[in-house]
């Protein structure tokens, strides 16, 4: 097995200046170590879908149409709640691992796959009768049956995630970053031809782009499957402790479902964001700004988009830095952590300086990339500064959720994303865009405001936060069922009310 990317604290004395100087450089190399293969991952797993979406599209407008709904709805009602809930592994076998319980971490992340199994029924069942559910919310009839008909062939793809998701926090909280790096990038090279050969060969259209991404993703659950079963870097975590099951479950719902509530109130906002541009003047050209603006950590057509192929840097570092995190405060390594915490914002501020400069220098060629349009092209480059602030605010949220998973916080970013995106930042960008009419910028000054209070408000709580006893209650807890508090059954609620009102949204717009 290889040796744990954990700290020689014996040849320094913390609190020493000498100390400090050289753990920062030691954890600047392990968290870019980390944070490189990761974000190559993150681009290579959001590419799956997004080939499968342009394949489709050249099928004609109806099946892009029906596609690209399909995405949205599935994105919002399912593949979030997924990605979400894993989020708790980043804590339960990051500090495992720490903490050397290597027979928990795979017991944890068995745990998280049989929890997101039943899951995966109940959302399918939704899947089943998108169709219905679309037109009954007044959709286009064609258009609904063409996002029906996707759906359903990408449910396999939902059960393949929730086994590919869980494998990939078990071995990122190892720092076996890169296996996940090869099989991502074979992955997608699979992917390419598969998707091919099912709708152009086999002419089998959208519900072939579906169909390959449903078996690319069994393709990637598969390798993952059997890296982790002979591999000898797996040896003493891929055990599975029966008695501690159950325990494991709970515990895994724990933090999961405020991690769900973190990922998803983030996540839906800016589909909500979207949503609220087909209210604007000059609709078209407001949402094709957006859409070109548009970013966030989990959504599959980011990827295509200036600010999400800047994203997945941040979310690269964010991921290391809650698996350094989490494998100190497991360790007993508290101060270590706080370093690892200074490192990832090190890293932040020169990736957040660069691609903010080149985008600032480059506002004016930048809309050429998506656009022709001399309209469009001009109003990317009035919001260019906007989004450079994007840039540097959400690249610092990143690295501090990173921080929030790793040490086990998620309910305290959950209830951050609710103030600052929909109590404060919400309002803000309702009364900028409509009553004082700027429009797209004023719904993406609101998005401005809302990262900043969510940047302050864990600034505060990561300062604030006493590491020495962190470490001793995560070692002396770490292993203890507490129990899914009320707090947790409210977050749950409010996805259901978001997802509910997402969905009505779309569909007065889209008739509108």
């Amino acid at each position: 097995m290889e040796e744990p990317l954990l700290p020689r604290d014996e040849e320094f004395v913390p609190g020493t200046k000498t100390w400090q100087r050289s753990q920062l450089t030691v954890e600047l190399e392990k968290v870019s170590r980390l944070a490189a293969p990761m974000a190559t991952v993150t681009i290579a797993q959001y590419l799956l879908p997004v080939i499968s979406v342009m394949v489709a599209g050249h099928n004609g407008e109806l099946q892009l149409s029906g596609v690209a709904l399909a995405t949205s709805f599935t994105n919002v009602s399912g593949f979030s709640i997924m990605y979400g809930l894993v989020g708790a592994l980043e804590t339960l076998c990051g500090q495992a691992y720490g903490a050397k319980q290597y027979e928990k971490i795979g017991t944890y992340t068995y745990s998280a796959i049989a929890s997101n199994i039943p899951i995966c029924f109940l959302i399918s069942v939704l899947w089943i009768y998108i169709d219905t559910l679309l037109i009954s919310l007044g959709q286009d009839p064609d258009i609904s049956k063409v996002a029906g008909s996707y759906a359903f062939w990408l449910i396999p793809a939902l059960f393949g995630q929730a086994i590919v998701i869980p494998l990939t926090r078990f071995l990122q909280t190892q720092g076996l970053v890169l296996p996940l790096l090869y099989t991502a990038v074979t992955t997608l090279l699979f992917h390419i031809p598969v998707c091919w050969i099912l709708v152009s060969l086999f002419g089998l259209g959208s519900n072939g782009a579906a169909l390959a991404i449903s078996v690319s993703f069994w393709f990637y659950a598969l390798i993952l499957a059997c890296y982790v079963r002979f591999s000898t870097s797996c040896e003493k975590t891929r055990g599975f402790v029966s008695e501690d099951f159950v325990s494991c479950v709970k515990q895994f719902f724990q933090y999961g479902i405020p991690s769900a509530a973190m990922t998803c109130l983030e996540w839906w906002l800016f589909e909500l964001l979207i949503l609220l541009s087909g209210l604007l003047p000059n609709p078209k050209l407001e949402t094709s700004v957006l859409s070109i603006c548009k970013y966030q950590p989990d959504v599959l057509y980011v990827i295509l988009t200036t600010a999400a192929l800047h994203y997945v840097i941040p979310a690269g570092i964010a991921a290391s830095v809650s698996t350094r995190v989490s494998n100190n405060l497991g360790a007993g390594n508290p101060q270590v952590a706080r370093v690892s915490i200074l490192a990832g914002l090190c890293l932040w501020f020169i990736e957040s300086f660069i691609f903010s400069t080149l985008l600032f220098t480059c506002k004016n060629i930048v809309g050429y990339a998506f656009s022709n349009s001399k309209e469009v092209v001009g109003y990317v480059a009035d919001l260019s500064p906007l989004l450079c602030l994007s840039f540097v605010l959400d690249g610092f949220t990143a690295v501090l959720n990173g921080v929030a998973r790793g040490s086990g916080w998620q309910h305290i970013g959950a209830w951050n994303n609710v103030v600052s995106y929909y109590l404060v930042g919400a309002p803000v960008r309702v009364y900028l865009a409509f009553s004082r009419e700027f429009n797209g910028k004023g719904l993406w000054c609101g998005v401005v405001v809302g990262s900043a209070v969510q940047a302050i408000i864990l600034s505060f709580v990561t300062a604030s936060m006493n590491w020495n006893e962190q470490a001793e209650e995560e070692n002396s807890l770490n292993w203890k069922w507490i129990g899914i508090n009320d707090e947790g059954c409210f977050l749950f609620n409010q996805f259901c009310f978001i997802s509910i009102l997402v969905y009505k949204c779309h569909s007065s717009i889209i008739n509108k």
